[in-house]
């Protein structure tokens, strides 16, 4: 299937067709993203690639600010690459950075004859190590921002796939996973899914939502004034994301405060609540055709996958009471390993079930496979930056090195959302500036690296001079 949809993506090339924007590709080209599976294969490129970095910085003599310059350059590279250049030997190079793993890590473990100690630190399961709770969020936080800022710019250019970018409808894509994961982490990361019962505050949530609320009108007023082209099945005519997250968060936070019943609980009542409404009252009917003949309707996409979104902030919350309650010996991470790739593995299972014989997967509409799907995926992302966490401890003490820690991760956090926003503003300034569809690919390449080297320099220089905005 995907070498039929490259091959007529070709054939249109061929004939000098030129696509504006990526949502134009796919309606050409009728294209319904990718297979989940390659989506969750993305996932590995990030984790190994810091691994690797970690094990070559072991066994060579350098600094702890040469192996952050290494960490930056590397893991913005492959990011990149992973999206562009490789998607189509995502396999091949997958297996390549895993061979490497091994042979670095066979190579430190020789030269420091550890044996002995490797049976001792293993065996022992009740050894207590660093508290790794909040780097591996931490970790999966930074790697979902990277991801989402380098595909906002990287869809507008041909050489991104098309198979990648938000499909029309109905099918899974990557772009289309990190609208959802990211409501999923804010629930995770709120005070709810922390359970800070001394930070939980209705003034505070209204009084950090309302600039959030403010932007999304900024953000409408720009792209009308300028002529910017706007996705209108994405989320409706004026509506857009951030509309989506303050009112996803205002809801939660309003429901989570007054009705004192589990969040698991309110996700699963919201979703099937949500779903009878796409199913039984005509909501996926109306949300599929072209009728916009007010209010509702021209933005039914943003307002009609509202309570889809409100379920995956539920499901991060419930997520939260599992990740944060946490010992801190292997044992304890172990059996968080467990449980994340537990529900990870349920709910892919769940999610096929439901995409065949209930409603197929739609991120258009949020529906019910859609947001079990997301549940799955980020829960198996997390295992993953889990798992790097829990090997990189273990080395640290079998080779007697002190810990160090993954820069990008840090500066990107530290003011997560002014690198949102100013990735937006790039993205928009390069296609204002830049025939995006016209581009070759070595031009695309050279943009995208200064644009992702632009990026990180401002999260760099934030974290240096503690600047820091926050509504959230």
């Amino acid at each position: 299937m995907m070498f039929d949809i490259k091959m007529e993506y070709k054939r249109f090339q061929r004939m000098n067709y030129t696509f504006k924007t990526a949502e134009e590709a796919r309606r050409v080209l009728g294209i319904e993203g990718t297979d989940p599976s390659e989506v969750f294969s993305l996932t590995f490129f990030v984790p190994l690639c810091s691994l690797l970095v970690w094990l070559a910085a072991s066994i060579m003599p350098i600094s702890n600010k040469a192996i952050q310059l290494l960490e930056l350059c590397i893991i913005n590279v492959i990011m990149l690459m992973a999206l562009t250049l490789f998607e189509d030997h995502l396999q091949i190079v997958l297996g390549i950075l895993v061979f490497l793993i091994f042979v670095l890590l066979y190579i430190a473990i020789l030269t420091n004859s550890t044996d002995k100690k490797i049976k001792y630190i293993l065996k022992d399961v009740s050894l207590p190590i660093r508290n790794i709770n909040r780097d591996f969020v931490t970790g999966y936080r930074g790697h979902l921002l990277l991801a989402t800022a380098t595909s906002i710019l990287a869809v507008d250019f041909n050489f991104f796939p098309v198979r990648f970018a938000k499909t029309e409808t109905y099918g899974w894509s990557m772009m289309d996973a990190g609208v959802g994961s990211f409501i999923l982490l804010q629930g995770l990361c709120s005070s709810h899914g922390k359970s800070l019962t001394a930070h939980h505050s209705l003034k505070k949530c209204f009084m950090s939502s309302f600039p959030i609320f403010l932007l999304g009108f900024i953000r409408l007023a720009a792209t009308t004034a300028v002529g910017y082209h706007k996705v209108v099945p994405e989320y409706g005519i004026h509506w857009n994301f951030f509309f989506t997250f303050a009112l996803t968060k205002i809801i939660c936070y309003t429901t989570l405060y007054v009705i004192k019943l589990p969040a698991g609980l309110l996700a699963v009542a919201t979703v099937a609540i949500h779903q009878l409404l796409l199913s039984k009252a005509g909501l996926a009917a109306l949300i599929v055709s072209e009728m916009r003949r007010n209010f509702f309707e021209a933005n039914k996409e943003g307002i009609g996958s509202l309570l889809g979104f409100v379920t995956l902030y539920f499901c991060g919350v419930q997520l939260g009471k599992i990740v944060w309650k946490q010992g801190y010996k292997i044992s304890d991470y172990m059996k968080l390993l467990l449980k994340l790739c537990a529900i990870g593995a349920a709910g892919w299972m769940m999610m096929y079930l439901f995409h065949f014989f209930l409603q197929p997967i739609s991120r258009r509409m949020a529906n019910l496979p859609y947001c079990i799907w997301v549940l799955a995926l980020v829960s198996l992302q997390l295992a993953i930056h889990l798992c790097q966490e829990i090997i990189i401890t273990i080395l640290c003490k079998i080779l007697k090195n002190n810990f160090c820690e993954f820069l990008l991760w840090k500066v990107i956090n530290y003011n997560a959302l002014f690198y949102f926003l100013f990735s937006n503003l790039l993205t928009g300034l390069v296609n204002l500036s830049v025939k995006t569809a016209k581009a070759s690919t070595l031009k695309s390449f050279i943009i995208l690296i200064l644009y992702q080297t632009i990026l990180t320099a401002s999260a760099l220089i934030n974290y240096k001079f503690s600047f820091k905005l926050k509504f959230w």
